[in-house]
């Protein structure tokens, strides 16, 4: 087939399951082309392997200091551009795949070609717990954003739906059962004031691992400031001991296999992070917290106690439904987690 593949940028959890998805699809032996928007081609890391692609501004959200804020982005957005990538998408193709990227899903919109959305986000089309915020944001914003005729989706749990488990990446699989607890702690608060951030941390004696905006490795007292690297943050999360994050999917997801304690902060007015933390504080799988400071860090790490989930590798299954979308897997999908 010849596939359009768009990813969302926003987060890197889109990118990571992408990149799995997309080499799955050229090992068979599909031609897949790439489209990725959110953030500037400079601050996208790791990416050949979605070689040929092009990088658009799409849509993305404004935030500051750990909130969305809404006004400023609309301010930001630029509805013309948007419609003009629309447009300047080619009609060739025989399926488009969106990770909840907007551009490609409203370009199969207009071509009238099938378009399926993958990812976590696609979860809210089903019957799963849902704050009330959620549930409000589900009944239109997923439809509205990216639009889709196929949904393919991923949760923690499947909630007795057809869900499938969330990607993990290969290197976890190799590398978790032979790796050594170094003691430290990760720490990835990309939507935080990092200044905010190194004041709590400084006041607990352990040794920090803070991935943030730098452009070479930098220590602060007990912190160690490193720019994002996919390959080498991927490794620190092997060895830390724990994690402290945003409640971004692919990381928890990652986080929960590998069995590191975690402690978390959804983005505020961010609605799929805040449900994703309430899933997790409901399951007790994580200690959620409204605001991080060092007195909340030093109870969590006095409390916190690993769960490791051995969730299923799903990639066999998600070729095989990309190439027969047309086709009943609801059953395959409730097996896959037997097999944990």
């Amino acid at each position: 087939m010849n596939i359009l593949y768009g990813i969302a940028t926003t987060g890197n959890g889109h990118l990571s399951r992408s990149k799995i998805i997309v080499e799955a699809l050229k090992k068979r032996g599909h031609s897949v082309n790439v489209i990725l928007s959110g953030r500037e081609e400079k601050d996208l890391f790791d990416i050949d392997i979605f070689k040929p692609f092009q990088v658009k501004k799409g849509f993305t959200f404004a935030a500051s200091r750990g909130k969305i804020s809404y006004i400023k982005t609309i301010l930001k957005s630029n509805p013309l551009e948007f419609l003009r990538d629309i447009n300047q998408v080619n009609n060739n193709y025989d399926l488009v795949i969106t990770d909840f990227e907007p551009i490609t899903a409203y370009a199969a919109k207009k071509y009238k070609i099938p378009c399926m959305g993958i990812g976590h986000q696609y979860a809210f089309y089903e019957d799963i717990p849902m704050t009330i915020k959620m549930k409000f944001a589900s009944m239109f914003f997923p439809k509205l954003y990216a639009p889709v005729n196929y949904t393919l989706s991923f949760h923690i749990d499947h909630f007795n739906q057809s869900i499938l488990p969330p990607f993990i990446d290969p290197i976890f699989y190799e590398y978790s059962k032979s790796s050594k607890d170094d003691g430290s702690i990760l720490v990835y608060l990309p939507w935080e004031n990092l200044d905010d951030t190194l004041k709590e941390l400084k006041k607990i004696p352990n040794n920090f691992i803070l991935y943030t905006n730098v452009q070479s490795i930098e220590k602060v007292n007990n912190v160690t400031l490193k720019p994002f690297s996919d390959k080498t943050f991927k490794t620190d999360l092997i060895k830390a001991n724990s994690l402290i994050s945003n409640a971004g999917f692919q990381l928890i997801s990652e986080a929960l296999f590998l069995g590191k304690p975690i402690l978390c902060k959804a983005q505020k007015n961010q609605p799929e992070q805040e449900h994703n933390a309430k899933i997790l504080e409901d399951l007790s799988y994580a200690t959620v917290t409204k605001k991080i400071t060092s007195t909340v860090i030093k109870d969590w790490l006095n409390n916190s106690k690993k769960i490791k989930i051995d969730f299923p590798n799903p990639i066999d299954l998600v070729v095989k439904i990309i190439e027969n979308k047309d086709k009943d897997f609801s059953k395959e999908i409730k097996k896959i987690w037997l097999k944990k």
